[in-house]
């Protein structure tokens, strides 16, 4: 039981960072890829973003709380984005706009449609801090909200 968490949470991240590289070679001055680590409600996040053209992208996270005692599951973010232009001048504060899955790996293995947005800001060409809300309407009969703070590394 604690062997399949540990396995899972392995498994997502290797997923994550595997997939990261693979659209690096066509990016735009505004197009920008990025994997991180942070928090959330579920607890440590590894987090990312992968530009599939201009303004879409998919931004998968995957969290928790390395308590594998407890009933504590993987949970997973999954959606597609819309990047919207950016805020200020510089192109540092890039705002973005959702809809995916989520859910849980584990014991209470659960799959359930999610809504997110939130923003990037880019301190340079490297480096940037990321926080999103992620609202899950159907979740078990109520709705859930979740937020994640990070920081990344842009490639």
């Amino acid at each position: 039981m604690m062997f399949n968490r540990i396995l899972y949470t392995l498994g997502l991240t290797a997923a994550v960072l595997a997939a990261a590289p693979l659209t690096a070679s066509a990016q735009t001055p505004g197009d920008y890829n990025y994997v991180g680590i942070g928090g959330s409600d579920e607890g440590f996040v590894v987090n990312g973003k992968l530009s599939l053209s201009e303004n879409l992208s998919v931004r998968p996270a995957v969290s928790t709380d390395f308590d594998f005692d407890g009933d504590a599951d993987v949970a997973y973010v999954l959606p597609i984005t819309y990047d919207f232009t950016s805020l200020d001048p510089n192109g540092r504060l890039n705002p973005f706009l959702g809809a995916g899955i989520n859910g849980e790996i584990g014991d209470d293995s659960s799959v359930e449609a999610a809504v997110t947005g939130g923003a990037d800001y880019r301190f340079n060409d490297q480096w940037l801090v990321n926080g999103s809300v992620v609202w899950s309407p159907f979740n078990n009969g109520s709705d859930d909200v979740d937020f994640i703070a990070g920081i990344g590394y842009s490639f």
